[in-house]
């Protein structure tokens, strides 16, 4: 009784199996014939569906949607990403890239990006050679200061000081001084003291607190220098009041 029982669930397994891989596995209705790519970065179309290892021609009910997704967000530029399937043939992927706001290091071991989130990025080298660069919204100021060591591409900063820049570059993104200088570099190698350098020639030191009162006090003194056709060389907004200022002859 017990080896009828046996024979008859295999056979209804088998059954089933069979069914399924003719039905759906193998019926060329469900073959994936678009991969529609939603992206606003840099990464290209079929770099996108390489890294989440789709292809075209490959059954939709059997891409495992979970690893895919997996798969891309395993990749540094990458912040986000969604993969759906569209019956009967389609396969849509949405990515959100990593928008860098500052570059760490240089040199021989080349330039690390950081974005908003302090997450690290370094340029992808594609099988064919070609080199994909992060793309910010401007030039991106260097932030200086910071040991090389602690930069692992794909990983969050652990330097409290790179957070102080990164919140010190915002609240210039944010002010009306960010209009008119280019921040080229934020040195954070002085505990406590962060020193911005643009390229108008200005120098300006900020205590690490308050950024939006210093920002602000900035603006008062740049506006008060233009309206007197000066320029202003250094500034140092750590003192609270009489505030050292310096300015081109």
């Amino acid at each position: 009784m017990v080896s009828v029982v046996a024979l008859v669930g295999l056979s209804l397994y088998r059954g089933g199996k069979w069914a399924v891989d003719r039905l759906v596995l193998e019926n060329p209705r469900f073959i994936v014939s678009q991969i529609e790519v939603r992206n606003t970065g840099v990464l290209e179309a079929s770099v996108i569906a390489r890294f989440a290892g789709v292809a075209v021609g490959q059954n939709l009910l059997a891409v495992d949607l979970v690893e895919a997704r997996r798969q891309l967000e395993l990749v540094p530029l990458i912040r986000r990403a969604q993969v759906r399937r569209v019956m009967p043939g389609r396969l849509v992927i949405e990515v959100e890239e990593r928008i860098p706001v500052a570059r760490i290091g240089g040199g021989a071991g080349g330039w690390f990006y950081v974005d908003r989130a302090g997450v690290v990025m370094k340029p992808i080298k594609l099988v064919d050679g070609t080199v994909v660069e992060p793309r910010g919204q401007g030039p991106l100021p260097v932030i200086t200061g910071v040991p090389v060591a602690q930069v692992q591409v794909g990983r969050r900063l652990e330097t409290e000081a790179v957070y102080r820049a990164l919140a010190l570059l915002e609240q210039f993104s944010l002010s009306p001084v960010g209009t008119l200088v280019e921040v080229e570099r934020v040195d954070v190698a002085k505990p406590g003291t962060l020193t911005v350098a643009t390229a108008q020639g200005l120098v300006a030191q900020f205590s690490a607190e308050d950024f939006p009162q210093q920002v602000r006090r900035l603006g008062v003194i740049m506006l008060w220098a233009q309206q007197r056709q000066k320029a202003v060389r250094t500034v140092d907004l750590t003192v609270n009041r009489s505030v050292p200022v310096t300015f081109v002859n």
